[in-house]
Parts: C-alpha cells; sequence; structure tokens
C-alpha cells in the first residue's frame, strides 16, 4: 500500500479526498489538513474490519482543495449525497429514531415515522425523535387528545364510525364532520404537549375548565378534566427542570475501540424531556467531535442552543457553519468551564453516557458467555460470533417463503437479513422447501464467507433435509449445523441423534429463540405481503376495465384494495375515467 500513497503529491492544505476502486468512488472524505489525514489511511495499523477492508480496496485517490475546513465539510456532504459512496456511512445514513407526525389536513392524523425518508414537513409536522416509548406516547396522545391514528380518507363520509369512537379512543371525524373545530382544537394541545409545554397547556386547560364549570356546561369541562388528569400524570415521566425558558440540546461523544457512543439530553422550554443515547461503527478514527455531530443533526431537528464540553471549542466556527449553511439556523454554541446551570447539565449527560457505556459492556460480557456456553455444550468447530437462522413460512403452500435472520457476537443484526420466495412448490413441503432456501444461500457462496453457526427452525427432519444439502455441495465439513424444536426447545446437531436441552433462562438458549422468533417475524411479514399482493391483483383484476397499468395507478395512489374501497368518488376519478369510477364502487362496496 505504501507504493500507492507515495505515488501522490498530497498538499497540506484543506481539503476533500475521494478514494476510488476501478474508477469507482468508494469512499469521501474530507480534512483540515490533507496529507496527515490520508496517510493516517496508510501508514496507521487499523484493527476495526470496516476500515482494514477499506483500505485493501483503494486503487486510486482524488483531492479537491478547498479554502477552509468549513469549505471542505460543504463540498463533502454534496459529494456524498451525489455518488453515496459504499464506504460512507455519514450522511447517506436514512435510518432514525421514531417521530411522531400530525398529518396537515382537515382532520389530521397521529402516526410514528422510523425512515428519514418518509418525513416531508410539506404533509405534517413532526416530534422527536423517540428512541424509547413512542408507540406507548401515541397511545397516550390518542388517548388524551381523542385524535384519530388510522387511514381512513377524510373526504369521505362513513356509514358507521370505528371501534376506536366506541371505546372513546377517537372524536369519529370520519363520520361526524361538524365536530372540526373541536377537533382542531385538540390537535393543537397535542402538538403544545409534544413541544415540551406541558405545564402551559394545563395552565390553559384548568382555566378553561372553570370558565366552562362557570357558565354550566359540564359536558365540556369533565372533558377538560380528563384531559388535564391525563397530562398530570404523563408529565410525572419527565426528567427534571432547569432554571431558564429556552430549548437546547446538550451533547457528549466519547469512543470505545471501534464504537462511538453519543448522549444527547434534550431540553425544551427548559425542561428536559428526554435522553437520547446512540451507539454507532466508527469506519474511520477521525475528528471524533465533529463525525458525531453531522452524524446525529444530519437526521435530527437542531435547536438554536446547544451546549459542549470545553475540549471542542475550536471547533466551534466548523459547528456553527453547519447549521448556518445545512439547516438555516443561527446557532449558538456553549462551552461551560466554571460551576454553572449548563456546566451541571453537561455532567448529568456524561453520567448517563457512561451508564450507557457501562450496560453495553454487561450486556456485551453476558452474550459473550452465551455464545461461549454454546461453543463447549454442542462442542462447535467455532465460535458463533456469526449465525445464520432459517425459518419456512406458507399456508398450504401457497406464497411460501424463507426467511433470514442473523446475529453477529450475539445481537440480531438485521442489515444481513434475507428473504426467499420460494419457486419450485406450491403445496406443503416444509423439508423440499427448506432444501431449495438452503440450496439457494450456500451454493454459490466462498468459504470464508460462511458463518460460524447455521440454526434450523425445527426437529431432526428438517436438520437432516439441511445436512443433505451440504452435502450434496460438499461442504457438510465447514461449518456446524443444529436446529431448535420449539415445544420442548430441544437443540439438535447434525451426526447426532441425542438433542440438548438449555436452561430456560440461559442466555445461550434466549440467543437461539431470539434468533428463531426474529426469522419467523421476518419471514410471516414477506409471507403476508406476498399474499395480500396476490389477493389484491385478483380483487382489481376481477373488475371490467382495469389493466396492469391501472391496477398499479391505484395501488400506488390508495395503497392498498381496502385503500380504493375507502375512496371517495371524486378520489377515484384523480386516478381513472368516470365509468371505472363507479364500476369500483359498485364492486368493491
Amino acid at each position: 500500500m505504501e507504493s500507492l500513497i507515495d505515488r501522490y503529491d498530497i498538499p497540506d492544505l484543506p481539503g476533500v479526498y475521494l478514494m476510488k476502486e476501478k474508477n469507482k468512488i468508494i469512499y469521501i472524505g474530507k480534512a483540515k489538513k490533507l496529507k496527515k489525514r490520508v496517510y493516517s489511511y496508510f501508514k496507521k495499523v487499523h484493527t476495526d474490519k470496516k476500515t482494514i477492508e477499506l483500505v485493501d480496496h483503494i486503487d486510486d485517490l482524488e483531492f479537491i482543495v478547498c479554502k477552509s475546513e468549513l469549505d471542505a465539510l460543504i463540498l463533502e456532504n454534496n459529494l456524498i449525497k451525489k455518488y453515496l459512496p459504499k464506504y460512507n456511512i455519514l450522511l447517506k445514513d436514512q435510518k432514525t429514531y421514531p417521530y411522531i407526525k400530525i398529518s396537515k389536513e382537515k382532520f389530521p392524523r397521529i402516526s410514528i415515522i422510523r425512515r428519514t425518508k418518509d418525513i416531508d414537513i410539506k404533509n405534517g409536522d413532526y416530534f422527536g425523535p423517540y428512541p424509547n416509548g413512542s408507540v406507548f406516547l401515541l397511545k397516550t396522545l390518542v388517548k388524551i387528545f381523542k385524535i384519530r391514528d388510522c387511514k381512513r380518507g377524510m373526504k369521505k363520509i362513513y356509514p358507521k364510525p370505528c371501534l376506536k369512537y366506541y371505546m372513546n379512543l377517537c372524536m369519529g371525524p370520519c363520520v361526524y364532520k361538524d365536530i372540526e373545530e373541536t377537533y382542531k382544537e385538540n390537535v393543537e394541545n397535542a402538538k403544545y404537549f409534544l413541544k415540551g409545554r406541558g405545564d402551559k397547556l394545563l395552565k390553559q386547560l384548568k382555566e378553561g375548565m372553570n370558565r366552562l364549570s362557570s357558565s354550566m356546561e359540564f359536558e365540556k369541562a369533565i372533558r377538560y378534566r380528563e384531559q388535564i388528569a391525563a397530562i398530570e400524570n404523563s408529565l410525572k415521566t419527565q426528567i427534571t427542570e432547569v432554571l431558564k425558558d429556552i430549548d437546547e440540546d446538550v451533547f457528549v461523544c466519547r469512543q470505545d475501540g471501534d464504537l462511538l457512543f453519543l448522549t444527547i439530553l434534550k431540553i425544551r422550554d427548559g425542561k428536559i424531556i428526554g435522553v437520547n443515547n446512540l451507539k454507532v461503527d466508527l469506519l474511520i478514527e477521525d475528528d471524533l467531535l465533529v463525525e458525531s455531530f453531522l452524524r446525529y443533526y444530519s437526521n435530527e431537528k437542531m435547536p438554536k442552543n446547544i451546549t459542549l464540553d470545553s475540549l471542542f471549542t475550536e471547533k466551534r466556527e466548523i459547528l456553527e457553519g453547519w447549521g448556518r449553511n445545512f439547516l438555516n439556523i443561527n446557532l449558538k454554541l456553549y462551552f461551560p468551564v466554571l460551576k454553572s446551570r449548563r456546566k451541571k447539565l453537561l455532567e448529568m449527560a456524561y453520567l448517563n453516557l457512561d451508564e450507557e457505556i457501562k450496560k453495553y459492556h454487561n450486556q456485551k460480557n453476558v452474550l459473550e458467555e452465551g455464545m461461549k456456553v454454546l461453543y463447549e455444550t454442542l462442542s462447535l468447530n467455532k465460535f458463533p460470533r456469526k449465525i445464520e437462522c432459517f425459518d419456512i413460512s406458507n399456508i398450504s403452500g401457497k406464497d411460501a417463503v424463507g426467511a433470514m435472520s442473523v446475529a453477529v457476537e450475539g445481537r440480531l443484526a438485521k442489515k444481513y437479513y434475507r428473504k426467499f420466495k420460494i419457486k419450485t412448490k406450491d403445496t406443503p413441503d416444509d423439508y423440499h422447501m427448506m432444501r431449495e432456501v438452503i440450496g439457494r444461500r450456500y451454493s454459490k457462496i466462498d468459504q470464508i464467507d460462511l458463518p460460524d453457526l447455521i440454526l434450523i427452525d425445527g426437529g431432526l427432519g428438517q436438520l437432516n433435509a439441511v445436512e443433505g444439502v451440504f452435502i450434496r455441495l460438499g461442504k457438510d465439513h465447514l461449518v456446524d449445523i443444529i436446529s431448535i424444536a420449539k415445544r420442548e426447545e430441544e437443540v439438535f446437531k447434525t451426526g447426532e441423534t441425542s438433542s440438548y436441552l438449555f436452561p430456560k433462562n440461559s442466555e445461550s438458549l434466549k440467543i437461539l429463540q431470539r434468533l428463531r422468533d426474529e426469522a419467523h417475524r421476518f419471514g410471516i411479514t414477506y409471507h403476508r405481503n406476498l399474499r395480500k399482493k396476490r389477493v389484491i391483483s385478483s380483487e382489481l383484476d376481477e373488475i371490467e376495465g382495469i389493466g396492469p397499468k391501472r391496477r398499479k395507478d391505484l395501488l400506488k395512489r390508495f395503497k392498498s384494495v381496502k385503500g380504493v374501497k375507502e375512496a371517495a368518488l371524486e378520489e377515484l376519478l384523480e386516478v381513472v375515467p368516470e365509468r371505472i369510477a363507479r364500476q369500483l364502487k359498485k364492486v368493491l362496496n
């Protein structure tokens, strides 16, 4: 590799470097000093696999010099978005913690958004993120404010409301259109609550309740009283209060091996309303604060005030430039040194960060011990750091699928999951289907890419079917294969007829159970989606005038046959001619 780096006259200036393999950009980075930064890739011994893999694939380099580190940051961001390099996991990542969305329509809907690419501020207001408890929060808001969470079209008047109306969890705007004013008030109150202004909302509601009681409008006053009680109970879960009524984040981070741990205290209206703890893989040891800061705020909403450790004071210019150039925010950064309110908050954030790192290592030790017991009890050839698990899902052979879940170091690793649509059977035959899936997965895979252990959902029958595939492939000696039978949670191993029974509370068994249950969940979801598509196609295809194109247009617009059924005639006319629209209403309703 030294011969590669020595071919370049690398400038000792701010700029962006592009790493290539066969003329394709595989990584883009920025640096305050290009020469020092790029040399660190090739002159340093790396321990993390991702960096080693990246360096092994580089066969060409390109440099773009900039006037300042901030200019380099802006250019890096633009280039990453344009080229989406394979090894950049920073600015193109679409994953995020859940947000609460309240749609912008006549009778807004409340829902949970889990992907950054689904966030569209034109279509809704977003609150969060909520790393824990987003589902509970949504249910709480529905219960308190009676906001709908269904997908019914609000332009249509339905013959009767759904069950939630009768459970007093919705005001029924799908039927009762004269409640718009009250519904709008509830939505605004929910937004106020989500902004962390629960105390002010309580004050307003109490004033409203007293006013209604005085005018003898007791039914409305009772509704206010119920909301007040629910909100007061919810506010008890908020962590603490600080003195000033401002919105700010307290941001701390720490590197631990090849992981980066972040803790962010979220303060809104002077109240700490949550703590976000994140753990992310490091691709390259770089500018710790800047990389973690950009990683977080590329996807999350940034307040105007942020408190940071005084160690990072020199990064003020580049961070403020990031807020100004990319987010249109005149960011105010604070680096407290002396005892103060912000210094105490910083210390609190570090306490949370330390606890999160400790919790991670405690769990890692538990998982390590669980894998060790599996290794020793089953006399495995390899320590089971990577396990691949398989399950088959079908009903009477229809829409049969196979699913593969994966665990790395004892933890579920969803990015490695695979799904298989069964091609050779449409009648129930789990053994044949399992043989097909295993053959497709491992027939062309190199020995180096095999997992340490393969887990099959089933008993000896399924296990023998899989072993037969590996014998046919000539790979039966390369990997251990086991199965887990659900009734007694017996574990079987190829080449043996007796089963193994692990204690019910052992981490070893839990690792296998989590993998098995996850493969089943993943497979069932895929199976249901295929079945739904088949049913959708058959229902729409039966209607005269609906061909492949119109069916596609209808499903794109209304998402499902149910959506087509619930659509108003006016909505259908936006997609199909009037004759077809009336035919749809007649046949489907």
